[in-house]
């Protein structure tokens, strides 16, 4: 067997033994994409969440959605975790060029009811933006950035 096809082997099989977990977190983050800013706030149109960031975020800033879904910073890391129902929030970076300037965590279900349509939105987020730094307890507050 040659090197590169050692490496190959070696990276096919890792890319394999990704556990399912990691799998269903791709799945959470490209469930929370498909869904609409009115999802999140009823106050808000009926426009994908992508766009509708990318519309109202000031100019030269960008949404910068990661890969796995989170545990939107509740985890304990001890046994009773395994007892709750933990939410589950998609985090998006906002950047302005490479500096991260503001975080969403969006609460789009709960691990043992899975990825939902009806209670999502904000769990948390801020904006710093000219001096002013903006909190979000909904998406709707996004606008009220100057």
């Amino acid at each position: 067997m040659t090197r590169s096809q050692f490496l190959l082997s070696l990276i096919t099989s890792l890319a394999c033994s990704v556990s399912a977990s990691a799998q269903a977190d791709d799945e959470f983050v490209t469930g929370a994409k498909s869904l609409s800013a009115r999802d999140f706030d009823k106050a808000l149109p009926d426009q994908s969440i992508e766009a509708w960031l990318r519309a109202h975020l000031p100019v030269g800033y960008e949404a910068v959605w990661g890969e796995e879904i989170t545990d939107c910073g509740e985890g304990t890391g001890t046994s009773i975790d395994a007892k709750r129902d933990m939410p589950l929030c998609a985090e998006v970076e906002l950047k302005r060029g490479a500096k991260t300037v503001g975080y969403l965590a969006l609460l789009v279900g709960t691990q043992k009811r899975g990825l939902l349509k009806e209670g999502i939105g904000v769990y948390f987020g801020y904006l710093e933006h000219a001096g002013t730094k903006y909190d979000f307890k909904r998406l709707g507050d996004v606008l009220k950035v100057k």
